[in-house]
């Protein structure tokens, strides 16, 4: 029997072997695929985290341009706030002009037109009953303006309301007031 002891015993030194030589293959491809596992994971990682600092640049970007926007449109809006205030201020006061300048006003915008002898002027109700019904020669209108003026050439109606002309001319007086007030 100690053949067939030794030959058992061959057996199971041989398979002993293979078995250590298939682990020890079997663990280096474990540890292979680990690391490749690893380093695709590592990979994915980083592409992750880039695009994760990208899109924080991105936004830290874009709220900063939304602040931007916001801050100039605040502006902008005080800016406007503050021209509507001075025109509102002029408007006043031009209704309120006196009587001499009020016909000198009268006679440039007269002197403006090429109007007929049969034009009508319209006036403010406080200038109608300070000059009555004739002014440089013309019919005053039984017709009132709130401000300024306004002369009526048969069917043409020449508007000089002093609300009209600073609408009209609002643009550059928004540029000439900001250019005042900022330099």
């Amino acid at each position: 029997m100690s053949n067939l002891d030794n030959l058992v015993a061959e057996i199971l030194q041989q398979a002993q072997k293979e078995a250590n030589r298939i682990l020890a293959k079997t663990k280096a491809e474990n540890l292979e695929f680990t690391e490749k596992e690893n380093k695709k994971i590592q990979r994915e990682v980083d592409i992750i985290e880039q695009k994760s600092k990208e899109e924080a640049i991105s936004l830290k970007e874009r709220i900063l341009s939304n602040a931007n926007l916001k801050s100039r449109d605040m502006i902008l809006q005080a800016k406007e706030e503050l021209v509507d205030r001075v025109l509102e201020k002029a408007l006043e006061r031009l209704k309120n002009i006196d009587k001499n300048s009020y016909l000198e006003f009268v006679e440039n915008v007269l002197k403006s037109l090429k109007i007929s002898k049969n034009a009508e002027i319209i006036l403010t109700r406080k200038m109608k009953e300070e000059f009555g019904d004739e002014i440089f020669g013309y019919k005053v209108s039984d017709d009132v303006v709130e401000s300024g003026c306004s002369i009526k050439d048969g069917n043409l109606i020449y508007n000089n309301e002093f609300s009209n002309l600073l609408e009209f001319n609002k643009e550059d007086l928004e540029k000439e007031i900001l250019k005042k007030i900022f330099g």
